[in-house]
């Protein structure tokens, strides 16, 4: 039963169209389809058409109770984008943070909500990364933290709040996203595709193999859908890929299906 199994999940290679998905076809893969990556890959594509389509209410609805993890991830997007700019208050944003009823209803505050503590100081910001209710608090303060003292940070800075383990996960998460960057820029100091890849597939630390998987995403998208979505299943059940990695692609395939809509 396994081995055909397998071999039902690897004739999806063959798949045609792959790159030219409908809202639909999009909709029916962020449910049902068998591979976690697959979904997250639907999700992240449907995530600018709910911003333009679907109300605040919908959105919130689906972020709160939608089927898979893939669907509420498209509306946490989606309703992040509709709450940037919106008016809410400090005191809005802070709440829906530490009190929202999912993940993803809390994470789709964190855009706001660092608009709302632009004028902060860093240290409060640092004391709200580091003892925050929340993951999402903590990676929302974090974020704005390290954006505010950008000019004092450098790589090994970066990967030693990632490395610490007495920090809270939120905040290590914003510094392996500031991270990224530097294993960007600058050039003469960048990491190479096959670095990242190295590093997102084996580094010890999660947080450094999410900042590594963070900047491969960068050139991942350089690539076709159809190539992105045959690496993609080629890893379902593959032995020894990490999380991280296999977010990268697809985060990328997301991206080049979102383009398409």
């Amino acid at each position: 039963m396994k081995k055909t199994f397998v071999l039902v999940v690897l004739g999806l290679l063959a798949f045609p169209a792959i790159s030219a998905w409908t809202v639909s076809d999009l909709e029916r893969m962020a449910k049902t389809d068998v591979i976690p990556e697959i979904r997250l890959a639907a999700g992240y594509a449907l995530a600018n058409y709910y911003a333009a389509t679907k109300s605040e209410a919908d959105l919130l609805k689906l972020a709160e109770s939608g089927a898979t993890e893939a669907v509420r991830l498209a509306a946490s997007l989606a309703l992040s984008q509709k709450w940037v700019g919106a008016g809410k208050t400090r005191d809005e944003l802070s709440s829906i943070l530490t009190e929202g009823k999912t993940p993803e209803v809390r994470a789709a505050a964190v855009p706001a909500f660092m608009e709302a503590v632009l004028g902060d100081n860093p240290d409060a910001l640092l004391e709200l990364a580091t003892t925050g209710a929340t993951e999402e608090l903590q990676y929302a303060a974090g974020k704005a933290y390290l954006q505010k003292i950008r000019r004092n940070l450098n790589r090994d800075m970066l990967e030693s709040i990632c490395g610490d383990d007495t920090l809270p996960a939120g905040y290590r998460k914003a510094a392996a996203e500031v991270l990224a960057g530097y294993y960007l820029f600058p050039e003469t100091t960048a990491l190479s595709k096959a670095q990242l890849e190295e590093k997102a597939l084996k580094d010890a630390n999660p947080f450094v193999r999410y900042a590594a998987a963070y900047a491969l995403v960068n050139f991942l998208v350089e690539e076709s859908a159809d190539t992105l979505y045959k690496k993609v299943v080629s890893m379902f059940l593959a032995p020894g890929v990490s999380a991280e990695y296999r977010w990268a692609y697809a985060r990328a395939l997301g991206l080049k299906w979102g383009a398409g809509l």
